[in-house]
């Protein structure tokens, strides 16, 4: 399906009347009916030379007709992950080993040998012996437990590849430039807390042995003194839609350390930061943040997908990489000069066709500054395990009407459309013995026979210097007919005249459509993703046949093109954005096209009366940050949630209100309001989303500690046991007064599978209620208890009875004092179950 001029999907709307026997219904495609075949796919890598060897050429395209393993991994802080991970070995892989069906032996789940610490799995058993034997439908109900309460997350094998490649630690700055729908940058997340959970036990361990904690340590942030981490993940997408499947992906990490931004990857701003004063001149300076690590995970026609994408068999075609290489390219380039002298990017793909990889990587750098600028990374070292196979330094380029070129100068001679979209930049290096060429082969190359795998492609890159980058190179130019490629460089040299050497000019985004470049094809839908939206949502990722590259126009005129190569018109005076390494000028962000409708972010002042509420009844420690709370709305006031986010964070969405920058999401619910009948209970309860950020700085007032596990069965199965009949803890709770509380797990035989179990617990008058969404209650009870009937309120029948009871006597007119105990019961424990938000 192609696209309009406009980016938009021709099939967005529903074709009514329009023949096709199908009144008008838009029914899904029969993938089982689509031949896995097309010659010229399969001919346009056996001329590329990907896999040289004849007999491995053959191996590899069967198995791209094979399907495709499912692979998961085990999210969350490493400590929680491995709990859950236990529960998998523990109970279910020995029921799964030697099992058969219909007399074969079907393999059990086996972990990934590269991914670190077992916290990756595949499967390659099909759906009929999942349905019918009894023990992979156990598995199929704990894995699909553990993931509807974010433990556990289905992710190609592929794509956990780049993070794990970038190096990330937790006080990096880190950039996923293209992340929806999120499985990446959810690793990025875990990667910056990596070791948070002993850090923070480690202070408050210090802080309860009356140590105490220097604070006086100057210029360092509250949370690295506490032990949290200091970075920070901005992930950001082109689609504003996607941008919200971003943060339902993210969200169940729980990290305050996270921004979602809507922009064009190719235009990303860069972003203030707090002012510093020049020791030498005592100047003030505008700071602006660069980063340490950024992914570029660029959109990409998606053919290593096709093993569970097969509408590729049938829509294939040389334009799909062509079309999307300027983009791939604007996006790397813009990304060198966010990334910090020293700092590392990793460009992916999951596309096996090298004008979308090696020759985007190589224009690129070239384009920047050349190898001394920018390096690519031997990672050959890396990941034990992953069979691999290094980068193409040598390509052809095909244009849509099948015609190779070996060169630049063979374009220039034959002549072919612009619609082709052909530059200079797409063909490999001149000098093939260069030191770039050489590094070309250091890139990553996987590919789906070697490992039973996707295809995909990472470069890791490394910025040496400053980036100066040129103006982009050559285009062919046409009125619409074949003619000689003509030379953009004095155009490009005319527009310099009018810019800063040390400035890099892009156009405004009006100009570029940017919101179709950005997005072109960043994925084929994959299983995962359709799982996390309603079927016809377009929140969905584009698949391939919706987005085939459409030509650009035959009849543009000379400014249209020059929009195209980043160049602005001379005669129409076209306003541009100032994008360099040190910006002088504090630019203004262009908002970018399409409906963005989002609360503001306020900061509460840490002098706030309802933080002072909260702080006393909690008894929070004096070390905890009170000035990284927020509310969503324009007043500022805290009404319904209170949110909390790091001190970086909060510099960063400060410093940039009122730029122009469309800020999706920031904060992890900390705080919601209840109303309470008890006039001394705290009306602002712990979210579960936040309680792990807050609960080691709780003081013991609140605080109930339970070690025995029918203790915990029983408050996990009841959603409103009464407090006598929990006599492990019943003489604790009734010594402290109503509202939220902190409840720690500590049960010896289980630590392994239970790690550090700390739960929101609310206490009424009479009754206790454990704060936890249902799917999160479900997952526990089947992975401690193998419950799979879940929570149940046994006391439903006897709270009617008792009102029945209630009523007769009222009309009697006797036990009005019981009465109204019971009606306070009632009153008091009304808190809304399993602690949902409306």
């Amino acid at each position: 399906m192609s696209r309009t001029k406009k980016g938009k999907r021709a099939g967005d709307k529903k074709q009514r009347g329009r023949g096709g026997g199908n009144n008008g219904n838009n029914d899904r495609t029969d993938y089982s009916a689509i031949a896995k075949e097309n010659k010229k796919f399969e001919n346009y890598y056996i001329n590329q030379g990907i896999v040289p060897d004849e007999e491995e050429f053959k191996k590899f395209w069967q198995s791209l007709k094979d399907t495709l393993p499912t692979t998961w991994r085990f999210t969350g802080s490493k400590g929680h992950a491995i709990s859950v991970r236990n529960t998998l070995q523990t109970h279910h892989i020995p029921a799964l080993t030697n099992t058969t069906f219909e007399g074969a032996l079907i393999p059990a789940p086996t972990p990934l040998s590269w991914y670190p610490d077992e916290l990756a799995w595949q499967l390659t058993v099909g759906k009929q012996v999942i349905r019918r034997s009894p023990p992979f439908k156990q598995l199929q109900a704990f894995l699909v437990s553990e993931t509807s309460s974010g433990n556990i997350s289905r992710q190609e094998a592929v794509s956990m590849i780049p993070p794990l490649l970038m190096d990330v630690e937790p006080h990096h700055m880190v950039l996923d430039m293209c992340a929806a729908p999120g499985s990446k940058t959810s690793q990025l997340i875990e990667a910056i807390h990596a070791g948070e959970e002993e850090r923070v036990a480690e202070a408050a361990k210090r802080l309860s042995g009356g140590e105490g904690i220097d604070t006086s340590v100057d210029g360092e942030p509250p949370e690295k003194i506490m032990g949290k981490t200091t970075g920070v993940v901005i992930a950001n997408d082109a689609d504003y839609k996607r941008s919200h499947l971003l943060i339902h992906q993210t969200k169940r990490l729980n990290s305050p350390n996270l921004i979602v931004t809507n922009y064009d990857a190719t235009l990303y701003p860069s972003l203030r930061l707090p002012t510093k004063r020049d020791p030498n001149g005592g100047k003030t300076m505008q700071e602006y943040l660069k980063f340490d690590r950024i992914l570029c995970d660029v959109p990409c026609s998606g053919d290593g997908t096709v093993r569970k994408n097969p509408l590729i068999w049938r829509d294939w075609n040389a334009a799909n990489g062509n079309g999307l290489w300027s983009t791939q390219a604007r996006i790397l380039v813009r990304g060198l000069q966010l990334l910090k002298v020293g700092g590392r990017l990793v460009y992916s793909t999951c596309s096996l066709n090298p004008i979308e990889n090696e020759s985007v990587v190589h224009a690129a750098i070239e384009r920047c500054g050349g190898a001394s600028v920018v390096e690519i990374v031997d990672v050959s070292d890396r990941l034990p395990g992953l069979i691999r196979r290094e980068g193409m330094k040598s390509w052809k380029v095909m244009d849509k009407d099948g015609t190779w070129f070996e060169n630049w100068e063979e374009v220039l001679e034959k002549g072919v459309p612009y619609t082709d979209r052909l530059t200079r930049g797409m063909f490999p290096p001149t000098d093939q013995d260069s030191d770039l060429a050489n590094m070309l082969n250091r890139a990553v190359r996987v590919y789906p026979h070697l490992q039973d795998t996707g295809g995909f492609f990472i470069t890791v890159l490394q910025k040496k210097g400053a980036v100066k980058a040129a103006p982009e190179g050559e285009k062919i130019q046409t009125g619409g007919q074949k003619m000689k490629g003509v030379r953009a460089g004095d155009e490009a040299k005319k527009a310099a005249e009018t810019t800063s050497d040390n400035d890099v000019k892009l156009v405004e985004e009006t100009n570029l459509n940017s919101a179709s470049l950005a997005n072109g094809v960043k994925r084929a839908l994959s299983a995962e993703d359709e799982e996390q939206v309603d079927p016809g949502s377009p929140i969905k990722r584009q698949r391939l046949d919706d987005t085939a590259d459409t030509p650009a126009s035959a009849d543009k005129d000379e400014d249209e093109e020059l929009k195209l190569l980043d160049i602005p018109s001379t005669e129409q005076n076209h306003r541009t954005q100032e994008f360099d390494e040190d910006p002088k000028t504090d630019v203004i962000a262009k908002k970018p096209r399409g409906n963005f409708n989002e609360e503001p972010f306020k900061f509460l002042s840490p002098s706030h009366d309802v933080l002072a509420l909260i702080k006393k009844f909690y008894g929070l420690s004096s070390y905890f940050p009170l000035d990284n709370f927020l509310v969503r709305n324009q007043e500022g006031i805290p009404v319904r949630t209170i949110y909390f986010t790091s001190t970086m964070t909060r510099q960063i969405l400060s410093e940039n209100e009122g730029r122009g920058i469309r800020f999706v999401h920031c904060g992890v619910k900390m705080f919601n309001r209840q109303e309470v009948q008890d006039p001394e209970a705290c009306q602002w309860r712990i979210q579960n989303e936040g309680l792990g950020l807050v609960e080691a700085w709780v003081g013991d007032k609140r605080v109930v500690h339970l070690k025995q596990k029918e203790t915990l069965r029983y408050l996990m199965k009841e959603l409103f046991p009464r407090v006598e009949d929990v006599a492990e803890i019943r003489e604790r709770v009734e010594g402290i007064g109503g509202g939220c509380c902190v409840l720690r797990v500590n049960i010896e035989e289980d630590k392994d599978e239970l790690g550090a179990l700390v739960l929101p617990l609310w206490k009424s008058k009479f009754t206790l209620n454990l704060m936890l969404p249902k799917e999160e209650r479900k997952a526990l009870l089947l992975r401690l208890f193998n419950d799979t009937e879940g929570p149940k309120d046994s006391t439903r029948e006897q709270r009617e009875s008792d009102a029945k009871a209630r009523r007769e006597a009222k009309e009697r007119g006797e036990d009005e004092d019981q009465d109204e105990e019971m009606k306070d019961e009632e009153d008091d424990g009304g808190i809304k179950i399993d602690g949902e938000d409306d």
